[in-house]
């Protein structure tokens, strides 16, 4: 299975209220297996492979242990709690 994460930055410009975002970078990772540790963009954001299944792969998506399975062909975009700025990923699952 081969999973893409895109890590987008974005923020909020106090003075106006607009809103920015942009691809920070884009990665790609091939043939992963259960408890592989992929780690996405400057900020080393971590997400762990908990269990691959036929059709899906469920993942660590935070410290707290929180998990998600996302299908393949599949897309799932994940958001940190943050109210002026910071990052949010969006995670595809290819076979």
């Amino acid at each position: 299975m081969k999973v893409r994460i895109s890590d987008y930055g974005w923020g909020i410009n106090r003075r106006t209220g607009e809103k920015s975002e942009s691809l920070i970078i884009e990665e790609s990772f091939s043939d992963v297996k259960k408890d592989d540790v992929l780690e996405v963009g400057p900020t080393h954001h971590k997400f762990v492979v908990k269990e691959l299944k036929e059709d899906s792969i469920v993942l660590t998506v935070n410290l707290k242990g929180d998990e998600v399975e996302i299908k393949v062909n599949g897309k799932y975009e994940y958001r940190p709690l943050s109210f002026d700025g910071g990052h949010y990923y969006i995670i595809e699952v290819e076979q």
